[in-house]
């Protein structure tokens, strides 16, 4: 399926554009030319369009097959898990693509008119949950398009944004195609190894905002989490369905030590776990809480300093970063941010959930 030809370069852009896009990456700690990994061009786009749902209050799994019906020329989409008649939702003038993890419960090539589902093959499990519809739009988040997870909390980000929608073909090509085998063991030398390697995100400036993605495990995932964790001043909210990343937790202990307001709520059913960091957070100055009711927590998102948002598939776990296949997208965009930090204060004061 061809993609969009993305310029080699960036193109010009007129003189104020260039102060606003110069104080985006400033933002982020990088300079226009100093930062970037060799042959790296940041993507520019005039428009920044994005939909944000929750979806314990709002219908994600609708949203989803809209999406899907009103896909024009294709869509690619790449779910650890999903409901097989969404598939047919897809029209058959439009080429579809579907990648699940290879243990799902579904044949491993099967054709639907037009559509072909894939069985992908990882290290851990291919736990990503996004869509490219038309190579013009994604959409990403913690959302897995099942009727069981309905009421769960999610969230489901959708971005209009040709250069996005490049970079997560890109991953969704490398899936297709992965020849891994499920269980493999990272040996100690191979996670020195990719501690060192640089990740390389793909980025895009959309307006004034900026965004970056990332593709586990080869953008090093945790390890974007943890600059971004750094660069708090103010104030760290994050809702995880399992945290056992010791230096993800590290970096938070350390934050909270410096000042900053730090809280975060886990689903209670992962805490049993030896490898689960809930009590050393909790034990070291981090507001964390546990959610116990009927509903999944199952959002997989940061906001800091209320201006930058990560969020995706990425759980804070070594197996997230080190075998699964997963994806985050960061986010510098208030509007964003304080939606997120609205849900998870909404969360974080119910009665379900508790320290």
């Amino acid at each position: 399926m061809k993609e969009p030809n993305l310029p080699a370069a960036a193109p010009a852009i007129p003189a104020m554009a260039f102060i606003a896009v110069l104080a985006a990456l400033l933002a982020y700690g990088c300079t226009v030319t100093g930062n970037l990994a060799k042959g790296q061009t940041v993507a520019q786009e005039e428009f920044f369009n994005s939909t944000l749902h929750f979806c314990s209050r709002e219908d994600c799994l609708q949203t989803i097959i809209s999406q899907l019906n009103n896909a024009k020329s294709s869509a690619r989409c790449a779910f650890y898990r999903m409901d097989e008649q969404l598939i047919d939702n897809i029209p058959a003038t439009a080429a579809a693509e579907i990648v699940f993890d290879e243990k799902a419960k579904i044949a491993d090539i099967v054709n639907f008119a037009n559509k072909t589902v894939y069985k992908s093959k990882s290290k851990g499990i291919m736990h990503n949950k996004y869509c490219v519809i038309d190579n013009t739009t994604i959409l990403t988040g913690s959302f897995n398009p099942v009727a069981a997870a309905r009421n769960d909390y999610n969230n489901l980000i959708i971005i209009n944004s040709t250069s996005l929608a490049a970079f997560y073909g890109s991953n969704f090509e490398r899936l297709k195609g992965n020849k891994g085998s499920r269980g493999q063991k990272i040996t100690a030398a191979a996670a020195v190894a990719a501690k060192k390697v640089n990740a390389k995100p793909k980025m895009a400036i959309l307006n004034n905002t900026l965004v970056k993605a990332y593709f586990c495990p080869e953008d090093n995932c945790a390890a974007a989490v943890k600059e971004r964790i750094r660069e708090a001043k103010s104030s760290i909210a994050f809702a995880a369905y399992s945290f056992t990343h010791p230096e993800i937790a590290s970096e938070l202990i350390i934050k909270a030590s410096e000042g900053v307001a730090v809280a975060g709520i886990i689903e209670k059913s992962t805490t049993s776990s030896k490898y689960s960091k809930h009590a050393a957070m909790a034990a070291n100055g981090i507001g964390i809480r546990l959610e116990s009711s009927k509903r999944l927590m199952h959002h997989k998102f940061f906001v800091i300093d209320n201006e930058t948002v990560i969020t995706g598939s990425f759980n804070p776990t070594r197996n997230a970063d080190e075998r699964n296949d997963e994806n985050i997208i960061i986010i510098r965009n208030k509007g964003l941010a304080n939606a997120y930090a609205e849900e998870f204060n909404q969360i974080y004061g119910d009665n379900n959930v508790h320290e």
